[in-house]
């Protein structure tokens, strides 16, 4: 049932209604945090489920010297991603089994993919292994930590792919071995969006 619905939604993924209240903010949100964060314009980043590659082609606009590089389990979405934008690298990967090599990447931004992967420790583990020692992660998704949340995440389930939507605490506690939350968040554009939790991470050690 799942299979092909990321091919099927991408012709139409930039015209979704989530795109004004839940994806736009994000990639806003996502910008702000990277230009607080970069030590020059010159930085490497993977974006993580990078659909039609929005993110990617906004931070090309601002930071023509970056090495921005989108990977998607859907090829339609990396077809439409690759035509938004030329200075970056897009590639049909699974973020469950990332071939880059160790250490690649400043940042690692993950914008609501994340309830997606059903090897979710293993996608973190991967994170951890190409991400610089003095690399951040950004992550951010819907979460599910209350009635409401459950309702509306379960209607949007149906729209899409199979998910499993954690809790902040849940989220915490599955990368508190490996990295150090530095920042935590929500974002929250209307009254009726569920909680979308976001983290800003780095390595321990």
């Amino acid at each position: 049932m799942y299979k092909n619905i990321w091919n099927k939604l991408a012709k139409n993924y930039d015209k979704l209604w989530v795109q004004k209240y839940s994806l736009a903010p994000t990639r806003k949100k996502t910008i702000s945090l990277i230009s607080k964060l970069i030590k020059n314009d010159s930085f490497s980043l993977l974006d993580l489920g990078c659909a039609t590659g929005q993110l990617l082609a906004e931070l090309t606009d601002i930071y023509p010297n970056s090495k921005l590089i989108g990977i998607d389990k859907s090829s339609s979405m990396i077809d439409l991603a690759k035509n938004k934008s030329l200075l970056c690298e897009f590639f049909v990967q699974n973020s469950q089994n990332m071939d880059f090599g160790e250490k690649s990447f400043d940042f690692i931004t993950c914008c609501h993919s994340f309830p997606y992967y059903s090897d979710k420790i293993g996608v973190m583990k991967n994170m951890k292994k190409i991400l610089k020692d003095d690399g951040y992660i950004i992550l951010i998704q819907a979460s599910i930590n209350n009635i409401y949340d459950k309702l509306i995440m379960t209607i949007v389930e149906k729209t899409a792919e199979q998910a499993e939507y954690l809790s902040k605490e849940k989220v915490k506690e599955l990368f508190d071995t490996d990295f150090e939350i530095i920042l935590e968040f929500e974002l929250k554009e209307k009254f009726f969006m569920p909680t979308i939790a976001g983290f800003v991470m780095r390595k321990r050690f």
